[in-house]
């Protein structure tokens, strides 16, 4: 009995011999510690761009309750959308100067921006400051349509199209070029210009300005203060 068990010991490890030297390895291997990744940090808005996402939901909400009252002028709530829409109209007017907007909505960092300073809304014409602005950065030259030969257009929030009776005069420096009718101006130059319009209808309180033909502009807003 005892031989054979110990006959039997003796094959168990003869089969288990190969397997010990593998599995000792194994046992004083180290275990490796995880890499651990960097935590993707997620791009957090630069703060004039919530500034000016503010602003636009703004504008948003005067134009729906703009909207309302044509629709129900004389509805049940029409007198609190109305003390809504005046306040709404002080805060957007009590906003630094409006936002720069491309002249031409292209990915190219040649195109310059612009946007309406001011508005004159006189008896027998509508003067518009507009400022353009070149910010490339890098010394070179941004381009834009010149308003004598490529006239705007004025539209209120009615809808109503005003249309441009001078386009005002370009600066001596700013450069007139034969290429689809462009100017030029230098890297860092910010410009302004006087553009008319026909009269604004009565009761206008906003609109956008831009190109009459052709148009590839964001088109620049502007919104007038005590007017009904």
């Amino acid at each position: 009995m005892f031989r054979r068990l110990f006959t039997l010991a003796s094959l168990l490890l003869l089969l288990a011999a190969p397997c010990l030297p593998q599995a000792l390895g194994q046992a004083r291997r180290p275990r490796r510690a995880p890499v651990r990744r960097p935590a993707q940090i997620p791009p957090q808005p630069r703060v004039d761009d919530q500034y000016w996402a503010a602003q636009r939901s703004i504008e948003a909400a005067i134009q729906q309750l703009e909207a309302f009252l044509r629709s129900a002028p004389d509805g049940a709530r029409a007198a609190t959308a109305r003390l809504q829409l005046d306040a709404l109209r002080n805060m957007a007017a009590s906003a630094s100067l409006p936002e720069w907007v491309r002249m031409r909505d292209l990915p190219l960092s040649e195109v310059a921006e612009w946007r309406v300073t001011s508005v004159e809304a006189l008896p027998d014409e509508t003067r518009v400051v507009i400022e353009i602005a070149c910010r490339r950065g890098n010394g070179k030259e941004c381009h834009f349509r010149p308003f004598d030969r490529s006239p705007l257009v004025l539209i209120d929030d009615e809808g109503r199209h005003q249309p441009m009776l001078d386009g005002g005069e370009l600066p001596a420096d700013v450069r007139r070029e034969n290429r689809e009718g462009l100017s030029a101006m230098g890297d860092g130059r910010t410009i302004a210009m006087t553009v008319v319009f026909a009269p604004l209808a009565r009761g206008a309180t906003g609109g956008q300005v831009y190109y009459r033909d052709r148009n590839e502009a964001v088109p620049a807003r502007f919104r007038l203060t005590g007017r009904r």
